[in-house]
């Protein structure tokens, strides 16, 4: 009891802080509820190895971190509907048609180029920092959640065969395709019968912005979430899970800090300083971090891409959302690479120019279709190690120290979703008038 007593002072103590310091600015708040989630986490990790029942203060951290996951998934659907729909008839007052498909075009391609180029950089640094070497593979068999059925079956599943299942699957790229088509016929209608179109249009004005304001109201939330969150990780992983794999998790963050350079440098080529970028995007790349869903993050990367770097409404909703099913930089690109990388050196095969620029492809292909909730870059990796004849039990090797890996792969996810916006909203302004 004393120490379960101490555990919920542990906790309050972390409440009291944050709300202390409530007046300090959104995204040091967030990095607040980063940095107290850590503390509190391994001290009342250490607490259980003591021996403290901590069943009480695990449980407000559960509702607190998940609580606040399920408040942004409650968002994602109604917010993607409103706002695609809502930027495309605006897009249609002002006789800017053309823009959403420019920017669709764009986003689409950077997003699939920058996965590939993130697999070649993650088998480099794979092999430079010998991933794999004095391993063995498992003695017991591995089998993927999910499977990868092929491209076809990928692009019919992206149709709205279904409207009710598309919303009851959380189908996203159904739901863009969805929105996009119901948007389009409201341009279609306001040329042939523009009297039978206000009630819709007024409608979705109406429903856009209370789904903005509920957002916003929801992201206040946020650094209490990651507070939540990142407790809830660090009692549940500990620090015990990075024996015997700190190479496989120092490759895999030193690849991904070397995309992050990446993106970097084409925020600099489009005239957006990477700086002032970083400073505006860190909140959503604390909450990708420690939700460890691009699917989840949506409302706040939204929010962040139109309030505080001034993209248009219809890029920071439909490139972000695009992002959540493609193209993702991380889970498609640099996990599988370091995979095979790591299967190869384990069966001492040689890796050569051509296996690189083959893995290359692989994943860019193997993204489509990729979903942004946790867990489902094993899908990507069973792609590449297939293709490759590789086994798939090497999973089995990173399976305890995937949440670790995970929380880095979902914001660098997230970045190049970002990057991605801001590059085709600058690219497409120029030849055409602000579109809010």
């Amino acid at each position: 009891m004393e120490l379960l007593g101490s555990a919920l002072v542990i906790l309050l103590l972390g409440f009291l802080i944050m709300a202390f310091l409530r007046k300090w600015s959104f995204n040091h708040r967030v990095f607040l509820g980063l940095s107290l989630g850590i503390i509190v986490g391994c001290i009342l990790k250490l607490l259980g190895a003591a021996g403290g029942n901590q069943v009480v203060a695990e449980a407000i951290l559960t509702f607190l971190g998940q609580g606040y996951f399920g408040f942004l998934r409650m968002l994602v659907i109604p917010l993607i509907l409103t706002s695609i729909i809502h930027a495309i008839l605006q897009l249609g007052k002002h006789h800017q048609e053309k823009v959403l498909g420019n920017i669709a075009w764009k986003s689409v391609g950077m997003l699939l180029a920058l996965t590939a180029v993130a697999s070649g950089i993650g088998m480099v640094v794979a092999i430079g920092f010998g991933v794999g070497k004095g391993m063995l593979l498992p003695s017991f068999g591995v089998s993927p959640e999910h499977t990868y059925t092929g491209l076809t079956n990928t692009l019919l599943g992206m149709i709205p065969a279904n409207p009710v299942a598309m919303l009851v699957n959380e189908n996203t790229v159904a739901m863009v395709i969805f929105a996009i088509l119901l948007g389009s016929a409201g341009l279609y209608l306001r040329k042939t019968n523009p009297d039978k179109l206000p009630p819709f249009e007024q409608w979705i004005e109406s429903m856009f912005w209370v789904m903005k304001r509920l957002a916003s109201i929801v992201i206040m939330l946020t650094p209490y979430g990651v507070f939540g969150l990142m407790a809830e990780v660090m009692i549940q992983q500990g620090l015990h899970s990075l024996e015997g794999l700190l190479v496989f998790i120092a490759a895999m963050y030193v690849a991904m800090f070397f995309v992050l350079v990446l993106h970097s440098l084409i925020l600099w080529s489009v005239g957006q300083k990477p700086w002032q970028y970083f400073r505006e995007a860190y909140a959503p790349l604390l909450v990708a971090f420690t939700t460890r869903s691009s699917f989840g993050t949506l409302p706040v990367t939204e929010e962040t891409l139109n309030k505080k770097l001034k993209v248009r409404q219809v890029t920071a909703t439909f490139v972000p959302s695009i992002a959540c099913t493609l193209g993702m930089n991380a889970c498609a690109g640099v996990f599988p690479a370091v995979l095979v990388v790591m299967a190869m050196t384990i069966l001492h095969q040689p890796i050569t120019v051509g296996i690189i620029l083959l893995v290359m492809l692989v994943n860019m292909m193997a993204s489509l279709g990729i979903s942004g909730i946790p867990g489902t870059a094993f899908v990507a990796a069973t792609v590449s190690l297939t293709t490759l004849g590789l086994p798939y039990s090497v999973i089995g090797l990173v399976q305890g120290i995937d949440p670790i890996i995970d929380m880095g792969r979902t914001a660098v996810n997230v970045n190049g979703a970002m990057v991605s916006a801001v590059v085709a909203d600058r690219t497409t302004r120029n030849s055409s008038a602000t579109v809010e």
